[in-house]
């Protein structure tokens, strides 16, 4: 069965990708906090604690903002999609149904 997307709801789309993103920027929020405090406490400086402190600050920052330019990101692209699928045709799905 080949069924086709004509149409994108904005804000549902906007939604979900800024949710991946965010995601995606608390894996990376993560990554800057262990390595900053692995760094901070194997140079042994007594101003690389602020390695450890920078990591802290992604944590907090980098989820949010990849969240935020998530959500830009997707409602852009569903109404960019809109605009054009009507002209060049949507994107076509091919699916079956799986008897289990």
């Amino acid at each position: 069965m080949k069924q086709e997307i004509t149409k994108l709801d904005v804000t549902s789309v906007a939604l979900v990708y800024g949710a991946v993103l965010a995601v995606i920027g608390l894996f990376f929020a993560v990554l800057f906090l262990v390595f900053g405090s692995m760094f901070g406490a194997m140079s042994g400086r007594s101003g690389m604690g602020a390695m450890m402190g920078g990591g802290i600050a992604m944590a907090i920052f980098l989820p949010i903002f990849y969240g935020i330019i998530g959500m830009v990101f997707g409602a852009l692209f569903a109404v960019i999609y809109n605009l054009i699928a009507p002209r060049v045709g949507g994107v076509k799905l091919y699916m079956r149904d799986v008897i289990n």
